[in-house]
């Protein structure tokens, strides 16, 4: 049975254009934008240190979790709403305009919501629905009825791409169709050694079946600071995987102690990785555009041979 996207479907009759703005940022299926910084907030130095080094680097958005689900319940849960006025303030300080920041229940929303207020909204936040949260109707129907703030939502580590698909259709349902359709592996040990099965063939499949632009997160996909011979690491190529494809966001651990971290430290990567990180994505995007050109191209000279 086929997919009901009613809102978000490409073909469906009438069709809801879901590029947007947000606080100055475009999104698209045309661009790219790299989301780097903490899994989880732990230090208000380390949070400086990371917008600190993405504004050098010339970077606007980044990822900051303020609420983290854990497996286990002894593990680290996140600061929560007491780290969000600083973690708003520092960002207005070195000009980050899009934060992505993953909520776990509705009262989460108008936590930030006030924050962001009282900061003067001197950024903005992306709800990010994480991969456990997928399937959380009453989570998806409460962030699609606030229209203010953009959608992340991630694929559900353990359900079909089309039950992911109609996660996302329920908060457009609710009103909010500004969705970023996150992939970010699946759960099997199909794909060990890395954390997931990565799952980012599915980029141009996405693009396909809707109009949302695509996120890729390499870091909860592989999990692990591996390289191969040729001196990359794996999260590098996993990430360079995601942008040929044409993926729209990348969405990426940074701490400046990995060791230190406070969740997921195996996978984060450095502030002194990230400008090599972003020439690498520079590298691939530029791949991807090639090859877009040269399909563009096949398809003229096959409409002038018809």
């Amino acid at each position: 049975m086929a997919i009901e996207l009613r809102i978000l479907g490409r073909h469906q009759v009438q069709e809801h254009d879901t590029a947007f703005e947000y606080n100055g940022v475009t999104f698209s299926q045309d661009n790219l934008h790299t989301f780097a910084g903490l899994n989880a907030v732990d230090t208000r130095e380390y949070v400086e240190q990371t917008f600190a080094c993405l504004r050098e680097h010339g970077q606007v958005c980044a990822r900051m979790g303020a609420y983290k689900p854990r497996t286990s319940p002894y593990s680290f849960q996140g600061m929560g709403k007491e780290c969000l006025p600083w973690v708003f303030e520092l960002a207005g300080k070195y000009g980050i305009k899009v934060i992505s920041m993953e909520v776990t229940r509705e009262a989460h929303i108008d936590e930030i919501h006030d924050a962001l207020r009282q900061s003067g909204n001197v950024t903005g936040a992306m709800l990010q629905i994480g991969t456990r949260n997928t399937q959380n109707f009453e989570l998806l129907k409460a962030v699609g009825r606030q229209k203010e703030l953009p959608i992340l939502l991630k694929r559900g580590f353990g359900i079909t791409l089309d039950e992911s698909l109609m996660a996302a259709e329920y908060c457009a349902s609710e009103g909010n169709t500004r969705i970023i359709f996150g992939l970010r592996g699946m759960k099997t040990n199909f794909g060990d050694p890395h954390r997931n099965l990565v799952d980012f063939g599915h980029v141009p499949v996405v693009h396909r079946l809707t109009r949302m632009p695509v996120c890729v997160d390499p870091s909860h996909s592989v999990g692990m600071r591996g390289a191969s011979p040729d001196g990359i690491t794996d999260i590098f190529h996993v990430a360079a995987q995601g942008v040929i494809a044409g993926a729209n966001m990348l969405l990426v651990d940074m701490h400046p102690v990995p060791k230190k971290a406070l969740v997921d430290a195996a996978q984060a990567i450095t502030l002194q990785e990230l400008p090599y990180f972003l020439e690498d994505v520079a590298i691939a995007r530029e791949a991807y555009e090639k090859r877009r050109a040269l399909a563009a191209s096949r398809v003229t000279e096959l409409s002038k041979a018809a």
